[in-house]
């Protein structure tokens, strides 16, 4: 015997009344976007990614030559040693 909460029909039923809950919470926010974007910028405006550079500056100079000793010696350092340095750099 199937328990009446878990019925197949009752369970599609209220998933069908979430997704239609779920579709009316979807215009709320599109509307109340909307309204922000027009009375900040004064019309809509599709959003764009800023690129993603300065990521690829940092972590570049890591990667030197010049650097190449530095690391080897730190990777080969005791991992204490290297705790205290990483601690004291930040």
């Amino acid at each position: 015997m199937v328990s009446p909460k878990f019925d197949p029909a009752i369970v599609q039923k209220k998933m069908q009344d979430l997704a239609a809950r779920d579709a009316e919470f979807v215009k709320l926010a599109e509307a109340r976007e909307r309204d922000r974007q027009i009375a900040k910028f004064g019309a809509l405006r599709e959003y764009e990614f800023p690129p993603n550079t300065s990521q690829v500056y940092v972590t570049n100079w890591v990667h030197r030559p010049w650097l190449r000793p530095f690391r080897f010696v730190y990777r080969n350092i005791p991992r204490p040693l290297r705790k205290l340095i990483k601690r004291f750099s930040v």
